[in-house]
């Protein structure tokens, strides 16, 4: 009974103590609890469409934490740390290893950082740039060799119809980079659309990103809070069954690309 009533107390709040049960990915994993958690501070590659280095990073966390138990921590107040679903977002560590600066230093992951997130971002520079000297994981192929890179593509948008809620596709762009950058004059451009977008002026800090939406409103350019672009178009840009989008910087050198394929159209 002891245990239960533990239980569901653990899973109303946010735990500071708990032992990994199971691990899905890099950056995703739930506790004994029952709690999932998405670790915070890190985007590692994806299992499902499977990305490069995805499996290494998977197993890099089970080799190290599979069922020990672990300390977490929060960047925001109690009862605001869990993400559109539902995870708990926090920094784990395994006695003294923290697991965000053990995974980029092997470059099984690069930094995603949100606005006002209590992150030692220096310590987290440090071990990024080794591992990008080293060319180890990830920073070895050409996918993760440009200063931007997009983690996550909804071509098509994830609330209703795309014709009625344009604001509904939308990119994440993280600067992997070593320093600030500036956004503009670099340009966004779809494989299915002719038209291309230039971006405003807007710096990303060092592993900070961006969302881009695809309709209107008002661009968020102050790295204090999540950074927006809106590219203004007044119908979808992305095709929702095949997509590329690639972004160029003002020197029209490709900086990245990302596909979007569902397996729903095939």
């Amino acid at each position: 009974m002891l245990a239960l009533i533990f239980s569901s107390l653990a899973l109303a709040g946010e735990p500071t103590t708990a032992t990994i049960a199971s691990v899905y990915d890099g950056d995703t994993f739930t506790l004994s609890t029952g709690d999932k958690i998405r670790l915070r501070g890190i985007n590692t590659p994806e299992l499902r469409p499977a990305e490069p280095f995805g499996i290494e990073a998977r197993d890099a966390v089970r080799d190290l934490v599979m069922n020990q138990q672990v300390t977490l921590s929060y960047g925001g107040p109690p009862g605001s740390n869990r993400d559109a679903y539902d995870r708990l977002v926090a920094s784990v560590r395994y006695g003294e290893i923290d697991l965000v600066t053990y995974l980029l230093e092997r470059g099984l992951g690069h930094m995603f950082v949100f606005a006002g997130e209590a992150l030692d971002i220096e310590v987290m520079k440090t071990a990024q740039e080794t591992a990008k000297a080293k060319g180890l994981g990830m920073w070895s192929i050409e996918e993760y060799s440009g200063d931007l890179h997009i983690t996550s593509f909804h071509a098509n948008g994830i609330y209703g119809d795309d014709r009625t809620n344009i604001n509904g596709e939308y990119l994440r762009v993280c600067n992997v980079s070593s320093r600030p950058i500036e956004l503009e004059g670099y340009t966004i451009r779809s494989n299915a659309n002719s038209e291309g977008w230039t971006f405003p002026s807007l710096i990303i800090p060092v592993g900070h990103n961006v969302k881009v939406y695809s309709g209107t409103g008002r661009n968020q350019t102050d790295s204090e809070s999540q950074l927006e672009i809106y590219l203004g178009s007044s119908s979808p840009v992305w095709n929702d069954c095949s997509d590329v989008a690639t972004i160029r910087d003002r020197y029209e050198q490709v900086v990245d690309t990302r596909i979007h394929k569902p397996k729903k159209c095939d």
